[in-house]
């Protein structure tokens, strides 16, 4: 089910980028991209990363529809704002998700599996915020909006995405990871996610100023072994994937920078700013390589089944992908996200659209890159 829930990702980040340039509010842009967009592309994605790493083979296969039909009808309500049914279907979704997967977590030591064990925690703590900030029950303590959110942007996100590129960027490089070094990585992190979310949860935005500054210590460790590895490499050119995730990392720099400077001023006019530069920019550029990665194996793999059983020849994925369509995708959504940095400076409202309209005609220009193609592929 992976596959689809990439589409069904795809579809919530172009519906937020789409909101946001009409002006929508941030609560609607940031739940749709948080809870919408960045939670089902994890989802999708750790439901190959675990079984793949722990080399196994999940059970009860059909269970992940259910997954996905919760999941969808999440991202309905949210576009329908009415978040109170869209946070229990999320919480559906996340526990049916856990109880599939969490057999499959055998072995722990891997760096990389910490993170995403440690990911999948803070994934159902981040969707029972959910349903306790829009639900509220006597006698449960308050849950701020912002604890939600940010529960799954740098307790989920964060800790899948490190984690997952701590692996996969030495590994497409052929440059051999520091173990010692990443465990370190893991660590910082951890210990900057804990005093980000205490801050939010006790609506202490010094101490969320602090844990942004941790997190920052934890990221520069991470940046070294990611130049590294790319100072390193033997390839000629540095492979499209890793520049989606190059550009995704210089976004969460400065978006964690300004995330800080929002927390430690308490200047929430920055907002907006902060969205877009995670959100948009992190989330959107390394989620795209994520996906360029990814997918393109999974629907071979489809293919390959499918094919041999036909005796009919295999075709090469990645003479169906054309790198040129990837870059051009890549820049635009890049000159789209600066843009709308940019206009959140400006009260012009022509900006804001503009800017916007960049970044959705580079999501366009992805969806044929990748969706498209795929989609050729597996018609062929």
């Amino acid at each position: 089910m992976t596959p689809f829930f990439f589409l069904l990702a795809f579809t919530d980040l172009f519906m937020a980028a789409f909101s946001q340039a009409l002006g929508y509010d941030y609560v609607f842009v940031g739940l749709v991209s948080v809870f919408g967009f960045i939670l089902h592309t994890l989802i999708g994605a750790m439901y190959q990363i675990i079984p793949n790493s722990q080399q196994t083979e999940l059970k009860n296969e059909k269970l992940q529809i259910f997954v996905f039909v919760a999941s969808a009808l999440s991202s309905f309500f949210i576009f329908l704002k009415n978040y109170p049914i869209a946070s229990l279907f999320t919480l559906t979704a996340v526990v049916l998700f856990t109880f599939h997967v969490l057999p499959a977590l055998k072995n722990l030591k891997p760096v990389t599996i910490r993170f995403l064990t440690a990911s999948l925690l803070y994934m159902n703590v981040g969707a029972l915020f959910f349903a306790m900030a829009y639900i509220p029950v006597e006698g449960l303590p308050f849950v701020p909006f912002q604890l939600a959110v940010h529960t799954i942007t740098v307790g989920v996100m964060l800790n899948a995405v490190i984690g997952v590129e701590i692996a996969w960027i030495p590994m497409i490089l052929m440059y051999t990871l520091n173990e010692k070094l990443a465990r370190v990585v893991f660590y910082v992190v951890q210990a900057g996610v804990a005093v980000t979310l205490i801050g939010f949860g006790t609506l202490q935005y010094k101490i969320v100023a602090g844990g942004s500054v941790v997190i920052l210590l934890g990221l520069v460790l991470f940046l070294y072994i990611v130049f590294s590895a790319v100072k390193n490499t033997t390839h000629r050119e540095i492979p499209y994937v890793i520049k989606f995730f190059l550009a995704g990392l210089v976004f969460l720099t400065v978006g964690l920078l300004s995330g800080a400077h929002l927390a430690g001023s308490e200047n929430f006019d920055m907002v907006s700013l902060h969205m877009n530069l995670m959100v948009f920019g992190f989330g959107g550029l390394t989620i795209a390589g994520a996906m360029f990665h990814l997918l393109p194996r999974i629907v071979w793999n489809m293919v390959h089944v499918k094919k041999a059983q036909e005796g009919k020849k295999i075709p090469n994925v990645f003479n169906v992908l054309k790198k040129g369509e990837a870059m051009l995708s890549f820049y635009v959504l890049v000159v789209g996200v600066v843009l709308m940095a940019g206009a959140t400076f400006t009260d012009l409202n022509t900006t804001r659209y503009l800017a916007g309209l960049v970044f959705v005609v580079g999501l366009l220009l992805f969806f044929r890159a990748l969706f498209f193609r795929l989609y050729l592929l597996y018609t062929l």
